[in-house]
C-alpha cells in the first residue's frame, strides 16, 4: 500500500514538492538506486524523520494502525483498508520501515 499512499492529499506532513518528488522516486526505484548518491540518502533519511515527526504530531499515534496486534491475513487487502482508515498512521509505519530498511 505504500506506492498507493497520496502525499500531494497529506497536507498536514508539510512535504516540499523535493520532499514528495524523493518519496515517489524512492517507491519507483530500487533503495540502493536512492541510496546511491550521498545527497539523495541524505534527504531522504531527512525526509523520513520529518514524516515521522510530522505524522505522529499530527495524532498518527492513536488511529487504527497503531492498534493493530497482528500481521493480517491479506496484507494488500488490509492495507489498502487502513490506508483508507488512518493515512497518518500508514505513513508513521512507513518511514518506520523504510528507516529501518537503510
Amino acid at each position: 500500500a505504500f506506492t498507493n499512499i497520496q502525499w500531494d492529499s497529506l497536507g498536514s506532513l508539510k512535504l516540499t514538492a523535493q520532499e514528495t518528488a524523493l518519496l515517489r522516486m524512492a517507491e519507483t526505484n530500487p533503495m540502493d538506486y536512492t541510496l546511491a548518491d550521498s545527497r539523495d540518502a541524505s534527504m531522504y533519511a531527512r525526509v523520513l524523520l520529518k514524516l515521522l515527526a510530522e505524522a505522529t504530531a499530527a495524532g498518527a499515534g492513536s488511529g487504527y494502525v497503531s492498534n493493530m496486534t497482528e500481521a493480517p491475513e491479506d496484507s494488500k487487502e488490509e492495507a489498502m483498508k487502513a490506508l483508507g482508515e488512518d493515512p497518518l498512521g500508514v505513513v508513521a509505519h512507513y518511514a518506520l520501515t523504510k528507516g529501518l530498511e537503510i
